[in-house]
């Protein structure tokens, strides 16, 4: 399954930088502000009728009280994600990249935001 690989990718790219690596949302009353935190979400996929290969775009999400740290996170996702091709958990990705990339402030929180396109074999 795909969202397995990626919460892999995430947790292996960031196990020393984040404290947790999370699918679609963290409930607001047990987010910790001092902690960093990556939140990734889908945000469109490609029906899996008849089709070998899928295509999945997510969002991933740094939320952290230091904006040079989320900063830092978001850019190594960034190179990692830029044209990755790997097996990992079964899941054949055939190619990744980076569409686009922001951040904010948002409720005593930095947030840095990439949009990642990813093709895959299942």
């Amino acid at each position: 399954m795909i969202e397995n690989a990626i919460y892999t990718i995430l947790k292996e790219l960031t196990e020393d930088k984040a404290d947790g690596v999370y699918l679609d949302f963290v409930n607001d009353s047990t987010i910790d502000k001092n902690k960093t935190y990556i939140v990734y979400s889908l945000i469109s996929s490609t029906p899996h009728y008849n089709f070998e290969y899928g295509r999945n775009v997510y969002q991933i999400a740094v939320y952290s009280n230091d904006l040079s740290k989320a900063l830092n996170i978001q850019r190594d996702i960034g190179k990692h994600f830029s044209n990755l091709i790997d097996i990992i958990e079964d899941t054949e990705i055939c190619g990744c990249d980076v569409s686009n990339e922001t951040h904010s402030y948002v409720e005593g929180f930095y947030q840095a935001i990439s949009i990642i396109n990813i093709l895959y074999k299942y």
